[in-house]
């Protein structure tokens, strides 16, 4: 991963932190952990982000100049994709999936537009992102098959070469809360070896159990001994998709919910509510789409580690 100049990992006792060589006098450039890359002839000072994006280079201290992209829910509260970006400083160009005004985008003057990647999908863009790219350059950050560990460096590395401080309290401070929280989920799991986790997501008509093999926050947590099931579902595949018929195919201790502001309501699903974890009040949330921050990804950790502490081993 490289942005201006060389991005230096050291290692820290813990998380690695970003440093940053001395910048060349001119050009910029940076590539994601997939070898994504992006070069330009000087250092961008505008950028627009896709939502989730935007709030990882905001909890380290880089501000975007406009976003796209879940803002506000339904409810009119803030989408938990956006963090603390502030949108009264920030424009907000599209929060509607593959829809964006050209102009109202070019309005901005941007010298970088920055994305995820779901293979060749440019998220939340138009499928046909030609237009968009006529604007500015495009650099899209690989996501699908990537574990969480390697997108937080990839979204602090890209904050780091836009002009975020590496040693500031922003960076520091979320580095050094992240490891804290991984070491709480790995107290927790110690003590509760044998507790079953699965997250799940739904629709009315199906449920979804999410797929560890595939990367993501679910690598993350199995790797620090949560005992996630493995799926039938290619490894590349993010869910298993079930009937409500199968929605017992594997046993949880504790259920993890999609608690996305879109996700299905399952209180009143007769299936959901039969399932021993349900029934026993072993159920938590499940931030399927965490913003790539460490400071986000320090909450939801402490929260799962909170959630298996609380939970004990049912019978099945």
């Amino acid at each position: 991963m490289a942005g201006t100049g060389a991005l230096v990992l050291l290692s820290a006792c813990g998380t690695a932190v970003p440093t940053e060589d001395e910048r060349p006098a001119e050009g910029w450039s940076f590539s994601d952990g997939a070898g994504n890359e992006v070069t330009l002839d000087e250092h961008p000072q505008r950028v627009v982000a896709y939502s989730g994006v935007a709030s990882a280079l905001w909890d380290y201290g880089y501000e975007v100049v406009g976003v796209f992209g879940p803002v506000t829910t339904a409810g009119g509260q803030p989408d938990p994709q956006i963090g603390d970006v502030d949108t009264e400083r920030v424009e907000v160009i599209s929060e509607t999936y593959g829809e964006m005004s050209v102009e109202k985008l070019a309005s901005l003057e941007p010298d970088l537009i920055v994305t995820h990647a779901y293979d060749d999908l440019a998220w939340y863009l138009p499928e046909e992102v030609d237009q968009i790219e006529a604007v500015a350059p495009l650099l899209r950050i690989q996501v699908t098959g990537a574990g969480a560990e390697e997108l937080l460096a990839d979204h602090l590395d890209l904050a780091v070469a836009l002009g975020a401080d590496p040693h500031g309290e922003a960076v520091a401070g979320a580095l050094h809360d992240f490891d804290a929280s991984l070491a709480e989920l790995s107290a927790a799991t110690e003590d509760r070896p044998a507790l079953k986790v699965v997250a799940v997501s739904a629709s009315p008509e199906n449920l979804y159990v999410a797929n560890a093999a595939a990367g993501g926050d679910l690598e993350l947590f199995a790797e620090h001994g949560v005992r996630l099931p493995e799926t039938d579902a290619p490894d590349t595949d993010q869910f298993e998709e079930l009937s409500w018929e199968e929605a017992d195919k594997y046993p949880a201790d504790l259920l993890l919910q999609d608690s996305r502001p879109t996700s299905t309501p399952l209180a009143d699903q007769p299936t959901w509510r039969t399932l021993p974890a349900v029934e026993a009040g072993q159920v938590g949330a499940w931030a399927a789409e965490t913003p790539y921050s460490y400071t986000r990804y320090a909450e939801v950790v402490r929260a799962l580690a909170a959630d298996i502490s609380e939970a004990e081993p049912l019978e099945h």
